[in-house]
């Protein structure tokens, strides 16, 4: 009887899981136009910046933001909101926000950027930024994978672009494009 009516009220187990994915999904589309609005200024300084982008040979999995620096660099950044209450820190090699394991995140984005990669025929950087939350020690690294507060966001990929070199930027950014068609999903 309780099962019946848990959920004839959208409180079952299934139901749950469907609304904390549609609150993830929330939260993530938060986080990513926060990030878009943070990386907006580099197009001016010669950025080719794109974003919510498709990666082939992904099923569900895209890029938040994939970005061409003027250096000819690619960089893929994977926005995240998360709770301020909790800090985010490195532990055993592992990504953790407060109590909660994030190992699963760097998971994701190592094998997003090893798609992309393939896809562009170019390495990729990839970066987690992360909204709202304290990250431990201004920013830090996880498998290789740089995680930093959002505002710092700019600053670390700036630094981490190497001499102009507009030729190799604008074919990269045109395979890019060509490669990496809009999310739809």
């Amino acid at each position: 009887m309780w099962r019946w009516l848990l959920a004839a009220l959208g409180l079952s187990p299934a139901a749950r899981r469907a609304d904390a994915r549609a609150a993830d999904c929330d939260a993530g589309a938060v986080g990513e136009r926060r990030t878009a609005a943070l990386l907006r200024p580099l197009e001016a300084g010669g950025w080719v910046v794109l974003h919510d982008r498709a990666i082939p040979g992904a099923r569900r999995a895209n890029a938040d933001h994939v970005l061409v620096s003027p250096g000819a660099q690619l960089f893929m950044v994977d926005s995240k909101l998360w709770s301020g209450r909790y800090p985010v820190y490195e532990r055993g090699g592992i990504l953790w926000h407060g109590q909660e394991e994030r190992g699963q995140s760097v998971r994701s984005v190592l094998y997003e950027t090893d798609l992309v990669t393939r896809a562009v025929g170019a390495p990729v950087q990839p970066v987690i930024a992360v909204h709202n939350a304290l990250v431990a020690g201004d920013g830090f690294f996880v498998q290789g994978v740089p995680v930093v507060p959002a505002v710092r966001l700019v600053e670390v990929l700036v630094g981490n672009d190497g001499p102009r070199d507009r030729a190799a930027a604008a074919v990269l950014a045109r395979k890019a494009v060509a490669v990496l068609p809009p999310h739809l999903g």
